[in-house]
């Protein structure tokens, strides 16, 4: 993994808009010279913004969008990563998806690549529309080793957090279909 691409890794997953330079290097595993040059080139190129307090030199993100964007290659990857029983019905669930669905999160241990044989596959589907999936989850489920559960919320109720749900799958899972809107809500907390 690029330097680049382990300092997006680290404001992913710490989920803050501004991290000092300790901690950046703390969860890197950079050296000082390859993490200062990252931050230099990114706060020149706008991706950051530097932050500075009395104590302390904070990197904020500038660039919501390319975060967005940086993000969503991770979660790319991480879909990629599954454990071909999990990888497998989820794919032909999302070639048949409907394209008016906001994101759609995997979530629980299928997510951490921790199922069990008796596991099923937990996705939160963010919609404002009316759909049923349950023929759909039906058909999936002929020929899975491991059962989707669906849970559904508007993007409304994705923004306010309150269900147990939906906090489980924001602090916990990742988007598998147009992950970088998921990103983007998020980003908008920061």
């Amino acid at each position: 993994m690029e330097a680049k691409e382990k300092v997006y890794l680290a404001y992913l997953e710490l989920k803050q808009d501004k991290l000092y330079f300790n901690q950046l290097k703390e969860h890197t595993h950079l050296s000082n010279s390859s993490l200062q040059n990252v931050l230099i080139k990114f706060t020149e190129l706008g991706i950051l913004k530097i932050d500075k307090t009395k104590s302390n030199v904070f990197y904020q993100i500038k660039n919501k969008k390319l975060f967005s964007l940086e993000f969503s290659k991770i979660a790319l990857e991480k879909f990629n990563q599954l454990h071909l029983e999990v990888k497998v019905p989820l794919k032909n669930f999302l070639k048949k998806v409907q394209d008016n669905i906001f994101t759609i999160i995997l979530f629980g241990s299928a997510s951490k690549k921790e199922e069990q044989k008796e596991s099923d596959i937990d996705i939160l589907i963010v919609t404002d529309k009316k759909t049923n999936f349950e023929s759909l989850r039906k058909e999936i489920n002929q020929s899975s080793n491991h059962p989707l559960s669906i849970f559904k919320c508007s993007v409304g109720q994705l923004i306010q957090n309150k269900d147990p749900v939906i906090i489980q799958a924001r602090k916990y899972g990742f988007p598998i279909y147009k992950e970088q809107n998921f990103y983007e809500v998020l980003l908008n907390e920061y």
